[in-house]
């Protein structure tokens, strides 16, 4: 037959390299493809130097019931398509939120803030009380040392944790 032609020449046989690099792979890693999916099938994902090559479908479910065929293969369209999905460029990868939920987010965040905003005065007095708290509390930490410490001395037996040592 003249017009088949088999071309020997390794220079014009360049796509079949590319071709079995395409196919080739470092290893085997059983998954699923669970975002909300009710089958939960099992996959074989090639991967090549971290990289999700090509996937398919698992065949090694056990079967329950020696009478009926089994169920293989399992899997769906979207699950085939899921290693383009890891890739794609149109991937939703942070959280989405439209723009009126971003405006209302917004106001209520600038109300909450107005709210908890202290005036100048009303700060001074917080940072009075404050210090007047941490010295009544160490007033009476004192106060209950000393009592505590009395008491060991009258030969009273204090256990756990109030006991000094």
């Amino acid at each position: 037959m003249s017009w088949i032609e088999d071309i020997i020449s390794p220079n014009t046989r360049k796509w079949e390299e590319f071709y079995r690099n395409r196919w080739q792979y470092d290893k085997v890693v059983r998954s699923t493809h669970g975002v909300n999916c009710t089958g939960g099938c099992s996959w074989a994902i090639h991967v090549k130097d971290g990289i999700v090559v090509w996937e398919m479908q698992q065949l090694d479910y056990p079967q329950f019931n020696k009478d009926v065929p089994p169920y293989e293969p399992r899997g769906c369209q979207r699950g085939i398509s899921y290693s383009w999905y890891l890739y794609s460029p149109i991937r939703v990868k942070y959280p989405i939120i439209r723009g009126a939920l971003i405006d209302l987010f917004r106001e209520e965040k600038k109300k909450i803030k107005e709210a908890f905003t202290l005036t100048e005065e009303q700060e001074k007095d917080l940072n009075e009380q404050e210090h007047i708290t941490k010295g009544m509390l160490a007033a009476y930490r004192k106060k209950y040392a000393k009592m505590i410490r009395d008491m060991q001395l009258l030969g009273s037996e204090i256990e756990g944790v109030w006991a000094l040592s």
